[in-house]
């Protein structure tokens, strides 16, 4: 039987990985202390990537996604939805894509199967999963040849929905749901990968569109969402500058609707995720200074390792070692200690994700979780090496690089050159400077922070219960007071309860929904210069509710119904910029409608869109006229108690129920819990930065730590002859104090000037602060020299301990 023949340099790589083994084995305490530092940096790093991965990298689960782009109208004040005959001269004009499909988002009361549920819902052309190119996992999915709006009532389901409302049923295709009292037939069931629109929530099942004949025909109304895909060999910039052709030549055929109007396009990928891209490419980047950190303190404590090493090196070379074998040994050592670390760093990872997850989900468009997949684990391969090599390079030259006679006359003293006491010093000052650079960095996410969840959101946000209330979609036409009237009075009469009303769209949740108006007495605006304002509607007592003063004029009434005046109220945002320094009460506004609205009242600015964005005009309509009803699909319930509002969901929940039993309730929860959800983005940056930051002070302050412990122990001799000397025991302590201090100190200076950099980068993250605030910097400052100083303190009090006697003996 032959032996296999192997490689040379396989044998020899063989031999150094089980030589570097028994020696770390041998050095239990120096293994663990190196295993632990590059954990952490490794396990941060593979936690951030992960999530970067998930949200940025991952292609979206659609066949060849660089081919599929979202567009938008743009106007003077941003981006918007298209209109249907907008829509339709893009399908007929614009050449470069191979498909283009809508969609409007939206949920539907899911019934006949158990007690009704809320459930997401995309209305869509017939050709979206066409335009996709996705196939169902049941089933088919929408056909434009045979699925007819209007006509064909069918649905896709998602898997999410087809497992939890029916079992996983594998024949469920043919079976017939009910949402909002239609009965649709289900033709396909997508699989589990699919989402569409990709992003923040996964959605329960496809519709087809069905607009309105009025909607189909206006121009001016804008309410949908466009997708599209490119043809092969069409690019990005050419499909954008057909587009705007187009869109040109609809503003000069319909000036008064489309004039100022033109179109943006953007990779679908882009779309979903260019909010969070910012922040998530700087926490990749501050991470990544915590391994930097981690493998400054593992090479210096290599370096110190090295110093006793000197003779077993020495009498390696004595023996016809070479030195670039020596040189590899030691970096085989390395590479072991970071895959070690890696494999530490995993679990770490897994354990931070499993924390952190909740947290990322309201915070970042993921649909689903963040896994630990192959690109992953080959990022964590790729920077175990690479950080090995990093921290194992200059110490491997530097063991190496001995002097062979010097290190055997030696009587087992191990000492460092004045290069290497240097290396170590640049060290552990640049490891200074990173770390204040991110303890700055997030000194100002958290008093940007602050400032932003301490903002006035011009609402009274205690004792408030709010709850969403489904309004079935063929209810909408007479979804007036006659169906919330009865809701809202059952609601009324429960214990508690200081007042109940209704609003189309919850403050701080959402915002956006916004229309054109003119004033009447004023002569019209210029085509496509007409102001807009966020459109709302809302019963009595829902100013009351949410504690929103009234300034001037009254408030909504139940007379203010089909037969009563048509009112409308607006806050001091909307009068300030239409009525500057005149009244806006009994001014009179008109909408898409001939007839007039009267200004009854004017409230206080409510900050609609989130707290760090500023108060919108609003114009309020009241409930019970007809007209209102479209925007009521999604209303809100909005009650104010005397105790806890939680322990009146379920008592909302059977009042609702007792009324009218078709109109579930969803997303129950306390305005508080509302805003605290709105902070959800700016809260993960701040802890993931803090934390980022804590673990580098650490490390750093272990680093300073452990580069004075051994200069101390090199000094051992020098300390025992002071003292014999007549040196006191401060004297000992100031003189470590200094060389600590003068560490410290070059660090903070270099650290002070990286954050003028850094922090320049998170400005777009800060709110209410300046990326240069001096405060934060000095503070930061101050609390740095305090933890190197007691960094320095402890091998500094136990200098001042020496023997000198047994110091002198033992040298």
């Amino acid at each position: 039987m032959r032996n296999t023949p192997t490689t040379p340099w396989l044998d020899d790589l063989r031999r150094d990985v089980r030589f570097g083994l028994r020696s770390l084995v041998r050095s239990p305490a120096f293994t663990a202390v190196a295993v632990l530092c590059l954990a952490l940096g490794i396990g941060a790093n593979a936690a951030i990537f992960s999530v970067l991965n998930a949200v940025l990298l991952r292609p979206l689960p659609y066949p060849e996604p660089q081919r599929l782009v979202r567009i938008w109208e743009t106007m003077e004040l941003g981006t918007g939805t298209v209109s249907i005959p907008n829509y339709r001269d893009w399908v007929a004009q614009a050449t470069g894509f191979a498909q283009l499909a809508t969609w409007r988002r939206g949920s539907a009361n899911l019934q006949g199967t158990g007690e009704p549920e809320r459930v997401r819902s995309i209305a869509a052309t017939p050709n979206l999963f066409q335009m996709l190119n996705v196939e169902p996992r049941l089933g088919r999915a929408f056909d434009p040849l045979r699925d007819e709006p209007g006509k064909a009532q069918v649905a896709v389901i998602g898997e999410g929905l087809w497992r939890k409302r029916f079992g996983a049923d594998s024949k469920i295709v043919g079976r017939t749901l009910r949402l909002d009292g239609r009965q649709y037939e289900v033709i396909g069931v997508m699989p589990a990968a699919f989402d569409f629109p990709p992003g923040w929530s996964q959605t329960d099942l496809w519709v087809l569109d069905e607009p309105s004949p009025d909607g189909a025909r206006q121009r001016g109304s804008h309410f949908l969402n466009v997708a599209g895909r490119l043809k092969r060999g069409v690019s990005l910039e050419q499909a954008t500058a057909q587009l705007k052709t187009v869109a040109a030549r609809i503003a000069k055929a319909y000036p008064v609707e489309q004039t100022g109007r033109s179109v943006k396009v953007l990779p679908l990928q882009e779309a979903v995720v260019g909010d969070v891209r910012p922040a998530l490419w700087i926490l990749s980047g501050a991470v990544a200074l915590v391994l930097l950190i981690a493998c400054a303190n593992v090479a210096n404590l290599l370096l110190a390792r090295a110093a006793v090493r000197q003779r077993e090196v020495a009498i390696r070379l004595a023996l016809g070692a070479s030195r670039a074998r020596l040189v590899r040994q030691f970096l085989v050592e390395s590479v072991v200690l970071a895959l070690a670390g890696a494999v530490l760093g995993v679990l770490l990872a897994r354990w931070s994700l499993t924390v952190l997850g909740p947290l990322a989900q309201g915070a970042l468009p993921l649909a689903g979780g963040v896994p630990l997949d192959f690109r992953v684990f080959l990022f964590l391969l790729g920077v175990s090496l690479l950080s090995g090599l990093a921290f194992g390079i200059v110490p491997a030259l530097q063991s190496a690089r001995g002097d062979v006679r010097d290190s055997l006359t030696e009587t087992g003293k191990s000492t460092s050159s004045r290069g290497q006491q240097r290396f170590r010093s640049g060290l552990v000052v640049a490891e200074i400077a990173v770390t204040l650079v991110l303890l700055v960095g997030a000194g100002l996410l958290l008093r940007g922070f602050r400032n932003l969840s301490g903002t006035e959101p011009g609402l009274v946000a205690k004792n408030v219960l709010t709850a969403h209330l489904a309004v079935p979609v063929p209810r909408l036409p007479t979804a007036t007071a006659r169906t919330f009237r009865p809701v809202l009075d059952g609601i009324r009469r429960l214990p508690e309860v200081r007042a109940a009303a209704l609003v189309s769209m919850l403050p701080i949740q959402s915002a956006w929904t916004n229309g054109s108006f003119t004033v009447v007495g004023r002569p019209a605006p210029p085509p496509g210069k007409e102001p807009i304002a966020e459109l709302r509607v809302a019963s009595p007592q829902f100013f009351q509710a949410l504690g929103i003063p009234i300034r001037r004029g009254r408030d909504f009434e139940e007379r203010d119904g089909e037969s009563g005046p048509r009112v409308v109220i607006v806050n001091e945002a909307f009068a300030r910029r239409i009525f500057p320094g005149a009244e806006a009460v009994g001014q009179r506004l008109r909408f898409d409608d001939p007839r007039d609205f009267t200004i009854a009242g004017v409230v206080g600015d409510v900050r609609q869109a989130g707290l760090g964005q500023k108060p919108l005009a609003e114009v309020y309509f009241p409930y019970g006229q007809a007209d209102a009803a479209g925007l009521l699909s999604d209303a809100s319930l909005v009650i104010r108690t005397d105790g806890p509002p939680g322990r009146l969901a379920g008592p909302v929940r059977e009042a609702v129920r007792r009324v009218d039993s078709g109109l579930p309730l969803y997303q129950v929860l306390s305005m508080e819990e509302v805003i605290d959800q709105s902070l959800a983005s700016h809260r993960l940056n701040l802890w993931l930065l803090a934390i980022f930051a804590g673990m580098a002070l650490v490390l750093s302050a272990a680093g300073l730590y452990g580069v004075i412990s051994y200069l101390v122990a090199q000094r051992t001799r020098e300390i025992g002859v002071r003292v014999a000397l007549g040196a006191q025991k401060w004297d000992v302590i100031g003189l470590v104090m200094r060389q600590g201090a003068g560490l410290a100190a070059a660090g903070i200076a270099l650290g002070l000037l990286g954050a003028l950099a850094f922090t320049q980068v998170l400005a777009s993250l800060l709110y209410g602060v300046s990326a240069r605030d001096p405060l934060t910097y000095a503070a930061l400052a101050a609390l740095f020299a305090a933890v190197a100083l007691a960094a320095t303190w402890l091998p500094a009090e136990r200098a001042s301990r020496v023997d000198p006697l047994l110091a002198i003996r033992n040298e």
